[in-house]
C-alpha cells in the first residue's frame, strides 16, 4: 500500500496528491499537503528501501526537512505491525508552535489508524 500512491488519499490526512518515479532507492516523488487554503509541495527522495520491511524518505519544503520512515513487521500470518517515525529539522521548524506540533501528532495518529483500516479492508493475497 505504501508504494501505491493512488491509495495515499484514503489514509493520509491533509494529502492533496502524490506521485512520482518508481518506488526504488534513489527514486523521487512529490506530495502536496493541504492545510486549509495553503498547499505545501514537498519533494521526497527514497533513501532506504527493503521491500515489505522498511522504507525511509527525506522530503523538503518551506525550510523544513522531514525524515520519515515506515517499518513493517509481520509477527505471524494475519498480524502485521507498521511503525511510523518522523523527524523534522531546519529553519522552518522554528515556526512550529506547540499547537501545530499537537496537530501534526494528531494527523500522524489519524493516518496510522486510517492505514490500518484501509489495509484490513483490502482482499488478502
Amino acid at each position: 500500500m505504501l508504494a501505491d500512491f493512488s491509495s495515499w488519499p484514503e489514509w493520509f490526512p491533509h494529502l492533496k496528491r502524490a506521485g512520482g518515479a518508481p518506488w526504488v532507492t534513489g527514486g523521487k516523488f512529490e506530495m502536496v499537503l493541504g492545510f486549509g487554503p495553503v498547499s505545501v509541495p514537498v519533494v521526497c527522495g527514497i533513501e532506504e528501501l527493503r521491500v515489505g520491511e522498511f522504507v525511509r524518505w527525506v522530503g523538503r519544503g518551506w525550510g523544513i526537512t522531514g525524515d520519515h520512515s515506515y517499518r513493517i513487521e509481520t509477527k505471524h500470518p494475519g498480524f502485521t505491525r507498521v511503525t511510523s517515525h518522523e523527524e523534522l529539522r531546519g529553519v522552518g521548524t522554528m515556526l512550529i508552535t506547540s499547537a501545530i506540533k499537537a496537530r501534526i501528532d494528531d494527523a500522524v495518529h489519524e493516518s496510522m489508524a486510517s492505514f490500518k483500516r484501509v489495509a484490513e479492508a483490502r482482499p488478502r493475497a
